[in-house]
């Protein structure tokens, strides 16, 4: 059965079950690596171009604050109208390297977030600036797929080894990705699973203020995290909940080298003032509310 019918089981669960947003995807990468998803390959022509900065080393902060990264995706689960506006991946790497931005991530699934490998391959094709394949990686096989695609770097999330819910376990496929001269970003919620991300070996650190089993944003619940993790020389990146400038100020001031951009970018009507004004300095007194 296609992963993408709208018959999956896993796409019903999903309906049924709120709660569980996080268990559902692994369902769904599952029956998708069993239908050869992964497997595709790009089309000739479609290499990424030579010289691409070392993605951790972009993720440094820069003179006027946090380093941005952007990303492009198609729809924002846990949202009450959850479809993005049309973005093409040529407008999308346009307006991010006119803004100066330092990375980019391309969410490249088909199930709730409207990507697809050959999506990621156009943008890898189009840019020169570091690329995050941001999925739900279970398997080599992602990784292998986000190599012949183009990625600079790939997205590993703490959560499912903490859960055992990997074909292996999280320093594996951290080692994995470094055999085919990719970097790594471990992703942690909460301070639970910062131990595991630590010991893991990756490049890059990154904190996500969305809760993925429920899908419940809250920004000031990646503070105390972000704090805790800056102690680590290691890039780290804070992740969902960037609405403007409070927000990277907020996260900038708690410890974030680098700011992970989406839903904000993707809704905005002009991205590239959008992009700029993330610089813009917000009221003291808002910049201080979750930092206290």
């Amino acid at each position: 059965m296609s992963p993408r019918s709208p018959t999956n089981p896993a796409r019903a669960d999903a309906k049924s079950a709120p709660g569980n947003f996080l268990d559902t995807m692994v369902k769904t990468v599952e029956e998708e690596l069993r239908a050869g998803l992964y497997a595709r390959r790009p089309p000739r022509g479609d290499e990424p171009p030579p010289g691409r900065p070392r993605f951790a080393e972009a993720l440094h902060r820069v003179s006027e604050g946090p380093a941005l990264m952007v990303e492009l995706k198609h729809a924002s689960p846990g949202r009450s109208q959850p479809r993005l506006p049309a973005l093409s991946p040529e407008r999308f790497v346009r307006v991010c390297e006119d803004a100066g931005i330092s990375a980019l991530s391309v969410i490249p699934q088909p199930y709730e977030f409207g990507g697809n490998l050959e999506e990621f391959g156009k943008v890898a094709h189009l840019s020169r600036l570091p690329l995050l394949f941001k999925d739900f990686i279970i398997d080599e096989a992602q990784i292998q797929a986000a190599k012949v695609h183009g990625a600079s770097a790939v997205l590993l999330l703490a959560r499912l080894a903490r859960a055992q819910s990997l074909h292996g376990n999280l320093e594996g496929l951290v080692k994995a990705a470094h055999a085919r001269g990719l970097e790594t970003l471990v992703e942690v919620h909460a301070k639970a699973e910062v131990p595991l991300a630590l010991s893991s070996g990756t490049d890059a650190l990154g904190v996500n203020a969305r809760d993925l089993g429920t899908l419940h944003l809250d920004p000031r619940s990646a503070l105390p995290v972000l704090r805790e993790l800056r102690k680590d020389p290691r890039p780290l990146v804070a992740m969902s909940g960037v609405e403007g400038p409070r927000e990277v100020a907020l996260y900038g001031a708690s410890g974030a080298d680098a700011i992970l951009i989406g839903t904000a970018f993707a809704r905005s009507h002009d991205p590239l003032a959008f992009l700029r004004g993330l610089r813009a300095e917000p009221p003291r007194n808002e910049a201080a509310v979750g930092d206290r």
